[in-house]
């Protein structure tokens, strides 16, 4: 084999080892951009599940909502006017009977049937927080839950609220606020709980007990078994208001729940 068969055959085999080193690296770099845009792929499909829960979850809120102001309505105006109406209708009838003293307990039976259903008309939909605002509200939710359970309930207005929220979030973070005292009430054993609001580089507001605490990874789990539905209400809304949940167990005893929204999330709905 003379000089230009050799060179003939090494310069062959050059050319394959190139290609087939092309070829290898066409291949990774084929296989790093279909890794890529699977992963791109799976994020988005994910960002599309996450918005479609979001827009369910919302949906299933407004119609909640919906629904608590029908019902509200009805208490207020319909059965509370006709609890009213039976009331006055007794009273003119107590002043012809001779026994008024079955006539005054059937009054107060009235009077007290008469203020559970406002009191469950405002629980469905807190006419102060259309009126007044978020702060108001919370005063009143406190108010009504101390003068109905005795448990001592303190509202603290931290930092002021240079800031409008909307009244979509307004009603949301009153939920919110509503389900955590409803729970404190029931779980915590507490003695005395603290609600305090406030705007530091956002708005943020806080529940403190000096009850039995309780075990988050416990509670999300049994969130997950189809239990814990206050906690899977509370984290979802927070979810959809943009905002942060913490739970903090305190130094000695009880636990501190604080909901914070960043300055960017303020935004009027």
């Amino acid at each position: 084999m003379d000089g230009s068969s050799e060179y003939q055959i090494a310069l062959l085999i050059a050319i394959g080892t190139v290609g087939m080193l092309l070829l290898a690296i066409a291949i990774v770099l084929f296989m790093v951009f279909y890794q890529k845009r699977m992963i791109q792929e799976q994020v988005k499909r994910q960002k599309l599940e996450i918005d479609y829960q979001q827009k369910m979850m919302q949906a299933t809120l407004e119609s909640q909502e919906g629904e608590r102001r029908k019902l509200a309505s009805e208490l207020h105006d319909s059965i509370g006017g006709m609890l009213s109406a039976i009331r006055m209708g007794v009273s003119t009838l107590g002043r012809m009977l001779p026994n008024q003293e079955t006539v005054e307990q059937t009054k107060h039976m009235l009077d007290d049937t008469i203020s559970s259903v406002r009191q469950i008309s405002r629980d469905l939909m807190p006419s102060t927080l259309e009126k007044f605002g978020l702060a108001q509200a919370l005063k009143d939710l406190c108010e009504r839950v101390q003068s109905t359970t005795q448990l001592p309930v303190e509202f603290i207005e931290g930092s002021p609220i240079v800031i409008q929220l909307g009244k979509n979030k307004e009603l949301m973070i009153f939920r919110i606020v509503q389900e955590l005292v409803n729970n404190a009430i029931k779980h915590s054993q507490a003695t005395v709980l603290t609600l305090t609001m406030g705007s530091n580089n956002g708005f943020y507001i806080s529940l403190e007990d000096n009850g039995i605490g309780f075990d988050i990874d416990k509670e999300r789990s049994d969130k997950r078994a189809g239990k814990g539905l206050g906690l899977y209400s509370i984290e979802n809304r927070a979810g959809l208001l943009g905002a942060r949940l913490e739970f903090e167990r305190q130094p000695v005893k009880g636990i501190k729940i604080t909901l914070t929204l960043p300055m960017e999330q303020e935004i009027v709905n």
